[in-house]
C-alpha cells in the first residue's frame, strides 16, 4: 500500500508529514510533525494499559490539532464521527460506534482512537484503522472473533487518510454532536456492564450526553460514565 504524502499535503494544508511503513509506535516517532502515517507499528498504544494490534494492511495515524478548546471526553467521540462519515463516504464502508472509542464492521472492531493533549489547546489524535488487513492477521493473533478490517482497495488509502483529516478538524472546530453520536451508538439502548464505585453493574445505556459521558439507568436512577470499560450484554433480559 502507498499513501501520497504530495496528495495529503495539497488537500489538507498540512506541511509536515511523515509517511513510514513501519515504526514503533506513531505517538512516539510523530516528533513536531503535523501527521505521521505508519502501515504498521511493532508497539501500538490503546486505552488505558492496553496494546493495540497493529500488523501490516493497517493505517495507523496520529494528527496534531493545535487552537483547540475542548475536552478530550467530547473529542474522541468526535473523532469517531469523523471515521465513519469518511469510511461511508470515501470507502463505501458502513460503520458503528462503540462508546467510547470504537468504530465497528458487524459488532467487530475495526478501528480504535486515543486522544492525548500534550499541552493546553493541543491533541494529538490518534487513529489505528484495520484499514485492508488480510483475516489470516487475525487469526493468527486469536482475534478473528472480535477483530474486522474495512477491506478498502489500497489505491484510496491516500483519499480516505485526506479526507478523515480534513473530517476530524471540521468535526472538532464544531463541536460534538451527541445527538448524532447517540443514534450510530452500538450501546445505546442495550444493557451495559461497567465498573462503578469499584463494584461491577449492570444497566440500561439510554443515551451519550453532550459531555460525551454515556448515560446509564440503574432502577430508578442514572449514572453518567465518563471511563472504563463497558460491555454490551447480549440475550439480556
Amino acid at each position: 500500500m502507498v499513501i501520497s504524502e504530495k496528495f495529503i499535503r495539497q488537500h489538507t494544508g498540512l506541511k509536515n508529514i511523515l509517511i513510514t511503513p513501519s515504526c514503533r509506535s506513531t505517538f512516539d516517532e510523530i516528533g513536531k510533525n503535523d501527521l505521521i502515517v505508519a502501515l504498521e507499528q511493532q508497539c501500538g498504544y490503546g486505552r488505558g494499559d492496553h496494546t493495540f494490534f497493529c500488523p501490516s494492511g493497517g493505517i495507523y495515524m496520529v494528527l496534531r490539532v493545535q487552537g483547540l478548546y475542548v475536552d478530550a471526553h467530547t473529542l474522541t467521540p468526535t473523532v469517531g464521527l469523523a471515521v465513519h462519515d469518511a469510511a461511508r463516504s470515501i470507502l463505501g464502508v458502513e460503520t458503528q460506534l462503540k462508546w467510547v472509542n470504537d468504530v465497528m464492521i458487524s459488532g467487530k472492531k475495526a478501528v480504535g482512537i486515543l486522544c492525548r493533549s500534550p499541552r493546553r489547546a493541543e491533541y494529538l489524535v490518534g487513529i489505528g484503522i484495520n484499514y485492508s488487513t488480510p483475516q489470516s492477521e487475525f487469526e493468527k493473533a486469536g482475534l478473528a472473533d472480535v477483530a474486522a478490517s474495512f477491506e478498502a482497495p489500497e489505491n484510496r488509502a491516500s483519499a480516505f487518510v485526506t479526507g478523515l483529516v480534513n473530517r476530524i478538524k471540521r468535526h472538532a472546530l464544531a463541536g460534538f454532536d451527541h445527538v448524532r453520536y447517540s443514534a450510530l451508538c452500538m450501546n445505546v439502548g442495550k444493557t451495559v456492564e461497567f465498573t462503578h464505585d469499584s463494584t461491577r453493574v449492570r444497566g440500561f445505556a439510554e443515551q451519550i450526553a453532550p459531555d460525551g459521558s454515556l448515560i446509564v439507568r440503574i432502577g430508578s436512577a442514572t449514572v453518567a460514565v465518563d471511563a472504563g470499560e463497558v460491555s454490551i450484554i447480549r440475550n439480556a433480559e
